[in-house]
């Protein structure tokens, strides 16, 4: 009976500790390039068009399965940028938090790549997503 206790306590440890796991609202980009929730991306970007607020929460994957977070909130008037790359193991370990005009989207006929426009510190374009069909 303790070791069934055991593994069930290990089994639950493993899961709430799986770097994979995402609230439903995440935008998500794995290792490989896919985007779950790609969706919800483009619904932030109307809502800034339209001045309303909104948040949102955009995941990448490095190619060794490392997490980088860049929560996005919108107060109605600027973005804030929160880029969060702590558990990359080969990044500068740090959070940067930017204050940011606007967000755009650049496409094409085989892609859409979302921008952060005119941020402070650090004034240009920050690249959020590259979605790619």
């Amino acid at each position: 009976m303790k070791r069934i206790a055991l593994l069930v306590l290990i089994a639950a440890t493993a899961v709430a500790c799986n770097r994979e796991s995402f609230e439903e609202g995440d935008i998500i980009e794995d290792a490989q390039g896919e985007i779950t929730n790609g969706e919800r991306l483009y619904e932030f970007y109307e809502h800034t068009e339209n001045g309303e607020e909104d948040a949102v929460r955009v995941i990448s994957y490095t190619t060794e399965g490392d997490p980088i977070y860049h929560d996005l909130h919108f107060d109605g008037n600027k973005i804030e940028s929160v880029e969060d790359n702590r558990e990359d193991q080969f990044s500068s370990e740090e959070v940067v938090i930017r204050q940011c005009e606007s967000i755009l989207i650049l496409t094409s006929e085989t892609e859409a790549i979302y921008v952060l426009r005119e941020c402070d510190p650090e004034s240009g374009w920050d690249t959020i997503l590259h979605e790619t069909w």
